[in-house]
């Protein structure tokens, strides 16, 4: 068999191709565009799906060194997440804040213990309960990515792609099942938006230099100080405390300790290196996952996969709608909360939106749901689906 191998620089060449190659393709095909789904992700599947026949042909097998720049563009990305953690934002939203946190964390739990119940009689590991669970439904192929690697050292094989494969399907059922919950609430209980919609423009901020190298240079340093939190957390017995968990602390601190000094974080900087280490980040983890590899599990899968989209369309109808008000928000943020809860921010705002069209727009749900409910979650289920991973495998695996 041929063997072709890319050196760092040449493996973090592709990976840029992939994700450049992938916005091309979602700009031309409305699918993709409709669900919500990342180009990367379209374009990172297709080469490794592609690559995986080959290898499975005994073709071609190629190698790529994406190891190092893999984790450092994971670490940048969740230290962004951990500077978007002001405490100014969870004090503003008032009491729906506390409905949109206990419904938020409790689908991430709820998710996870329905996917261990399931894949112990399905002969998987009990992580892989949590993989296609809330690491991949609430986490996204981002999180999957980072997380998944470390539950196929701990003994649930090919947790990877059954993750991201998960977390992409994902993203389809997000947007088809969003709406019709919503408006099921909203016919039921005889529910009303606004009568003036609001519409939301794209605003563009302007760049220079100096601003970008001090918002780029605050995301690095606040992943230098999350390094000694995890490196320190690291030695404490029996914990398995992975380092990018410690890179997103550093960043809550940062952000906070900023906040009460009165020192403006520019967001919309902060926000776009993030997406452009997670675009790179996923360009490198989809292309060098096998995804032919879904095959011997497939079955048991799509039972896991289908329980946990009904799951969620029943807490959104029964359980987020109640926690946050029973009112015309509360059914606009049942929809948004199946986008995140199958999908990710995208899917979010999407499902929002198509119901505020029809039913009239809500401030809450639109404004103060989306940016709260993904901070809850950014910060909650990576830190809970990586310190779960060890104990658990001692107690089921």
């Amino acid at each position: 068999m041929m063997e072709i191998s890319f050196d760092v620089m040449q493996s973090a060449a592709i990976a840029a191709l992939v994700a450049m190659v992938g916005r091309a393709v979602v700009k031309r095909v409305k699918f993709f565009q409709t669900y919500c789904i990342p180009g990367v992700v379209v374009a990172g599947l297709v080469v490794s799906f592609v690559l995986g026949i080959l290898r499975g042909a005994g073709i071609l097998q190629v190698n790529f060194d994406v190891a190092v720049l893999k984790e450092w563009f994971m670490d940048i990305f969740f230290t962004g997440v951990g500077l978007t953690a002001s405490w100014k934002l969870i004090k503003s939203g008032g009491k729906v804040c506390i409905g949109i946190a206990i419904t938020t964390i409790g689908l991430i739990l709820g998710q996870d213990l329905l996917g261990v119940v399931l894949a112990l009689p399905l002969g998987l590991h009990p992580l892989h309960g949590i993989g296609l669970g809330s690491l991949s439904l609430m986490g996204g192929v981002g999180t999957s990515g980072a997380i998944a690697p470390s539950y196929e050292a701990l003994g649930a094989e090919n947790a990877v792609v059954m993750s991201v494969m998960c977390a992409t399907f994902g993203m389809v059922f997000a947007s088809l099942c969003g709406g019709p919950v919503a408006r099921a609430l909203i016919k039921r209980h005889n529910l009303h938006g606004e009568a003036v919609a609001e519409t939301s423009k794209d605003e563009v901020f302007a760049l220079n230099n100096k601003n970008l190298l001090g918002s780029v240079c605050l995301i690095i340093v606040s992943a230098g100080l999350g390094s000694y939190i995890a490196i320190a957390a690291g030695k404490i017995p029996m914990i398995e405390f992975p380092y990018f968990i410690g890179c997103m602390i550093g960043g809550i601190i940062v952000r906070n300790v900023l906040d009460a000094f009165h020192v403006e974080v520019r967001a919309e900087e902060l926000d776009a290196f993030g997406d452009i280490c997670l675009e790179i980040f996923l360009g490198m983890t989809m292309m060098t996952i096998d995804v032919t590899k879904l095959a011997g599990v497939l079955g048991p899968f799509v039972i896991i996969f289908v329980a946990q989209v009904i799951f969620t369309c029943l807490w959104a109808y029964f359980v987020t709608f109640r926690t946050c008000g029973s009112n015309y928000d509360a059914a606009v943020i049942a929809a948004g909360h199946i986008g995140m809860g199958l999908g990710n921010g995208p899917n979010t705002m999407a499902n929002e939106k198509a119901v505020m069209a029809e039913h009239g727009f809500s401030h809450i749900g639109w404004v103060v749901y989306p940016p709260f409910g993904l901070l809850v979650l950014d910060v909650f289920n990576p830190i809970f689906c990586s310190m779960i991973a060890e104990p658990l495998t001692r107690w089921l695996g």
